[in-house]
This record gives structure tokens, sequence and C-alpha cells, in this order.
């Protein structure tokens, strides 16, 4: 699926390359350029804002099919995404398991940043949704227990991924499941990565501390599979609004609306189960994905606590997040300023 291209960039993108033409050391790569002598393009996959995605073939493997991620080359890339690059790559590196796309390993210094993955095969849950917009609930439990199964391992490793989306599952047709995209993803053990202007992630499955700038841990990758969950019982997105904004205080704010308040078909146990792990306090929610997994694995199980008869509407704020983002740059470019003039005076009195 090709996203994100006009149809003129699209006929140029599959234009194959000319004899003695050399790839681009910034921008898109056409098909039939060879990367480092191995990966050699045969199409596009999807484009973001951030990277492209491209279908190789590995020369070095009887040419099987790869998929190279290649990161959006602009000005301020180093600055600004080359950090999040490194850090997937470096995740990457640590991580193998069967329900987690794998990295491969390229050795010696490449020409341009990219990451090579193994190619799937498969529709990602988001199309899966959009063909079907309510799973049967057997169906929806299995797959949240299976995404349950990928985090314990990656909790394990230290990897939280921060954006579980349908996007971001893919359902291979081998009948398995793979978490992509760990763009954002976070290592317990590395130095923040600070972001300015925009906290990353996506609104309609960000978790409430995620929205108030927080790191977030384990607990805030169960809240997403809360919000999957959520979507994949009901067919409708908790929280849904065209303003990201909106969506964001509804999160930090409030609860959804009980599962069953939108399809009454849907058992007390997993409505229990689903708002359990999207609980706006991450005390309140489970604590471990293995503890949410034996959950999803034995619904018969749950114990009922009424929750869903507690839960609290958002508060309004509309208007106090679009007037803070106005009036945010007036209050810390000052404050910048001055700090910045107190180093320098610093700097100035230890040179006399």
């Amino acid at each position: 699926m090709k996203l994100g291209y006009s149809a003129a960039a699209l006929a140029e993108l599959e234009r194959p390359v000319e004899d003695g033409e050399s790839a681009p050391a910034q921008g898109d790569l056409r098909r039939g350029h060879v990367l480092d002598g191995r990966f050699r393009i045969t199409s596009v996959i999807t484009r973001g804002g951030m990277s492209t995605i491209y279908q190789a073939e590995d020369l070095h493997d009887d040419e099987r099919l790869v998929a190279l991620k290649v990161p959006t080359m602009t000005l301020g890339m180093d600055a600004k995404q080359m950090p999040r690059f490194e850090r997937e790559d470096e995740i990457g590196r640590r991580i193998e398991h069967p329900a987690v796309t794998k990295f491969i390993q390229v050795e010696g210094k490449k020409s341009r940043p990219y990451l090579v993955m193994e190619f799937l095969e498969g529709i990602t849950l988001y199309h899966a949704m959009k063909e079907r917009p309510r799973l049967p609930e057997d169906e929806a439990l299995r797959l949240a227990a299976e995404i349950c199964a990928a985090l314990e391992y990656l909790h394990e490793q230290g990897v939280h991924h921060r954006d579980l989306k349908p996007e971001n599952i893919m359902l291979c047709r081998d009948g398995t499941i793979r978490l992509m995209d760990f763009g954002i993803a976070r290592l317990t053990d590395s130095t923040r990565l600070t972001y300015v202007g925009f906290v990353p992630g996506t609104p309609h499955y960000m978790a409430p501390e995620r929205v108030q700038c927080k790191r977030g841990d384990g607990r805030t990758d169960i809240y997403g599979v809360g919000a999957i969950l959520y979507e994949m019982l009901t067919g409708v997105i908790a929280f849904d609004n065209e303003d990201p904004m909106v969506i964001m205080n509804a999160r930090a704010t409030g609860d959804p609306l009980a599962l069953r308040k939108v399809y009454p078909g849907i058992s007390p146990q997993a409505e229990e189960i689903v708002l359990k792990a999207m609980a706006r306090n991450p005390a309140d929610r489970y604590q471990t994905a293995a503890e949410m997994r034996a959950d999803l694995e034995n619904p018969s199980q749950v114990e009922l606590t009424g929750r869903c008869e507690r839960l609290q509407p958002a508060t309004r704020m509309r208007r106090f997040w679009r007037k803070a983002r106005i009036i945010a740059p007036w209050i810390v470019i000052p404050i910048v300023a001055q700090v910045l003039g107190f180093f320098l005076f610093l700097h100035f009195l230890g040179k006399k």
C-alpha cells in the first residue's frame, strides 16, 4: 500500500533506475537502486512524515524480500530525528520474539541511515477492522492476549513501545501477529530524548501520562492495549474527535464510555478488563502485561468490581488547551533568554 505520494511522485519512484545512475545521498530511492551493494529496491510500501518504508531484495540472501526503513532526509534531521532513529536501531539489536518484527543487522558502514526488517505478508489490524469494525469477543480477547505476550518480552528487555495502535500490529498470513514500529519506543536504561513542540504518539491511543508529557512505563503500553481492545469490541474509538487536543484532554481528565453502553452484547468480564487497562491512574491498571494476559485468557475468572458504574466524564478544557498553546511560547522564550543570559554572564566573569 503506497501512502502519501502523488501520482507523479509514485511514477518517478517506480521508474527503473538507468544504467550508471547512483542512489541519491538524500531523498527517495527508486526501483532498481542497490543500496550498499546488497539491497535492491523493488517498490514503496508506505511513507510517513519521518520515513519511507521500501520493499527490497537482499542480494546476500538469495534475494529474499526485506523491508527497509529509510528516514526522510531534511534540514534539521540530525538534530531532531536521528537520535530517535538511532534509538530504534539499538532496540532492534536487543529484541527477537516471534510476535515482534525481526530486525536484520547490517555489518559495516552504511552509505546512509536505514533499518532492515523482515518483510511481512498480511494485513494490519487497522485495515482488518476497516473490513470488520467490531470483532467477535473471543477473537478480540485472543489478539489482545497475543499482544500482551509480546509486551511481556519487550518489557523484560527494558523496551516500552509507547505507540501501540492498530496500524502498528500486523496480522500475518500464517496466523501470527507482529508488533511493529519502535520509532518512539523507550529503553529504561537510556537517556531521555527531548521533543520540542509536541508529544510523540497517536492521540487516539495515547495514555494519560503521555498526554501530560511523562515518560511512561510498561503500564503505558497496557493502556494502549486496552484502547485497541475497546475498539475491537465496540467498533468505535474511545474519546474520538476531530480535534486531537480535545482527545488528549478527554484522556487526561475523564474515562471512556462504558463498553456495554456502546454495544450491549459485550460480556461484563471483557468490559472489566478493558476499563481496568484504561484506568487514568497507572496504579489502577494492570501492573504487568502478564497480569492482563492472564485475565484475557481466562475471562470467566475476572472479578467484577463495578468499575463501569464509577466512570467520570471528561472536564471541558478545550479553550484552556488552545490558550495554553498560544501563551506558552511567550512564557518559555523569556525564561530561556534569561537562563542563557545568566550563563553568558558567568562565562564573562570567568574570563575576568
